[in-house]
């Protein structure tokens, strides 16, 4: 039986491994924030700086989203970018954009490679900021820039969905109580 298992068992340490190598550095885990339900669908990490804005980083950038996060089209350049500072008691980060976050965000977060980082790389994180997330944060030390690379329409909640349903419903009943009468 264990030799049978084997190969299976090797296979799938092999593929998450190799999962992993891609995505080094970074975890959905990384960012928490004050609003509950909101969490990182997908982190993805790239060695370097790239959130500086140079041509040769917006390409690489823009080839990442694209591929990484299904995010075409988008120019590489941040649709914001500031410089952020841990605090030096805690090594908490706060990002604190300046607009309100809605919907889909892709994120870039570049550490530097300043004791307890994770060496000079940017995560790129996506999560579905809902109705509204002014802010988030991360324990990761060595935080130097930060940009916003996409912020989208919300995503309905499954009770906008339930009044849509409803609303259809009852636009069917007087229909067919108007077929009725005629």
């Amino acid at each position: 039986m264990m030799k049978k298992l084997l190969p299976t068992i090797a296979a799938a340490a092999l593929l998450s491994v190799s999962g992993l190598a891609s995505a080094a550095g970074c975890a959905t885990t990384d960012l928490t924030f004050d609003l509950p339900g909101v969490t990182v669908s997908k982190c993805y990490s790239t060695a370097g700086n790239v959130v500086d804005n140079s041509p040769a980083d917006k390409l690489t950038v823009a080839g990442l989203l694209a591929s990484e996060f299904g995010f075409s089209g988008q120019s590489g350049a941040p649709i914001t970018s500031f410089n952020v500072s841990a605090d030096p008691l805690s090594h908490v980060t706060t990002y604190d954009f300046p607009q309100l976050l809605t919907g889909n965000v892709i994120v870039g977060l570049h550490f530097g490679n300043g004791q307890g980082g994770p060496g000079n790389v940017t995560n790129f994180c996506a999560f579905d900021a809902g109705s509204g997330v002014d802010r988030f944060y991360t324990a990761l030390q060595a935080t130097s820039n930060a940009g916003l690379y996409q912020i989208g329409a919300p995503v309905p909640e499954p009770e906008t969905y339930a009044m849509v349903l409803a609303g259809l419903g009852l636009v069917g009943v007087i229909a067919r109580r108007r077929k009725a009468r005629v």
